[in-house]
């Protein structure tokens, strides 16, 4: 019976938790290796030349022969896909067509950067999302809720970059609490550089987040166990965290997981305004010079993040609410 809760099935239906995790994580490689596809087919049919992005036009054909045979691109594409899965497999994720560097050197000295703006994002939603949705579903006055949709649409109008800069020239131009430029990578300096971004993130991401959270209250309010608790008079933090919070927090976990992709897709573009030298930077230089090794090394890399976040987010939101499952 006790081995029975962990034996490993075959598809979507297997019983037990072990079998259901070990399903989640087939698909996860599944995903991971169809993100890797896609990255490598969407480069190969976008327009343009590396060899010619990086030699340019005026080059002489010899030279551009030369090249592409170093870079193999005198082959066809499915065995150019071979010869990067068989790399891949080993742990090689080649060498930058434009400067020769190790794309893992790339990516292991940008990913840092990215991952600290997505880790303080998440806490300062959590932070401000969770109590401003308890606040508006208890609250007693039948206008709050009215206010509280009203201004969290406007948040979700106003697009990120704007919002980006405004706090820009705003909090580092005019107050100057907010460095504009560099990056310190030593913690805890690092935190001036990253904080603002992350707050501009979350304009959108505290909205969502507080408009699930409080759906999700509203309906926990009206079950039988709720009223229970209010009879046993239970202490107020108790009452929000077991009678509340716990039952409610679920979706709001899984959504969390799931706008990780969203967020990291934000990076590319606040990076770029915040002149952060994180990976979704890196990304868009590499797009620019045609730099198929570190394109798909940085999608991969967010492909294999976004799907183990989205695997731990549904985990966790298991663990608040068994009823939630693994699916």
């Amino acid at each position: 019976m006790a081995l029975g809760l962990f034996n490993v099935g075959t598809g979507p239906g297997a019983r037990g938790v072990g079998g259901k995790l070990a399903w989640r994580l087939v698909r996860a490689a599944a995903v991971s290796f169809w993100v890797m596809v896609i990255a490598f087919g969407l480069m190969r049919l976008a327009p343009g030349d590396p060899v010619i992005a990086r030699l340019g036009a005026e080059a002489e054909p010899a030279a551009i022969d030369r090249l592409r045979r170093e870079l193999r691109l005198d082959v066809d594409p499915v065995t150019q896909f071979v010869e990067y899965f068989l790399a891949l497999v080993r742990g090689d994720l080649g060498r930058s067509i434009e400067n020769g560097r190790l794309v893992t050197d790339i990516v292991l000295s940008s990913v840092p950067v990215t991952l600290w703006i997505i880790v303080v994002t998440i806490l300062f939603s959590v932070v401000l999302a969770v109590p401003l949705a308890l606040a508006v579903a208890t609250a007693r006055h039948p206008s709050v809720p009215y206010a509280f949709r009203a201004t969290t649409a406007a948040f979700l109008a106003v697009p990120a970059f704007f919002t980006a800069l405004i706090g820009l020239i705003v909090l580092g131009v005019q107050f100057r609490i907010a460095p504009v430029i560099g990056y310190e990578p030593s913690f805890p300096r690092n935190l001036a550089y990253v904080w603002l971004p992350a707050l501009v993130i979350c304009t959108h991401l505290v909205p969502i987040l507080s408009r699930v959270l409080y759906a999700s209250l509203k309906e926990t309010m009206s079950e039988e166990f709720v009223e229970t608790g209010v009879v046993r008079g239970v202490s107020r933090s108790r009452f929000a965290w077991s009678y509340l919070l716990r039952p409610s927090l679920a979706p709001s976990v899984v959504l969390l997981s799931y706008m990780v992709g969203v967020m990291i897709g934000s990076t590319v573009i606040i990076e770029t305004i915040f002149s952060l030298p994180g990976i979704g930077r890196a990304l868009v230089g590499a797009v620019i010079n045609r730099d198929y090794p570190v394109v798909q090394g940085c999608v991969l890399l967010f492909g294999l993040f976004v799907v183990a976040i989205n695997l731990v987010g549904d985990i966790f939101a298991n663990w608040l609410d068994p009823r939630v499952g693994l699916s």
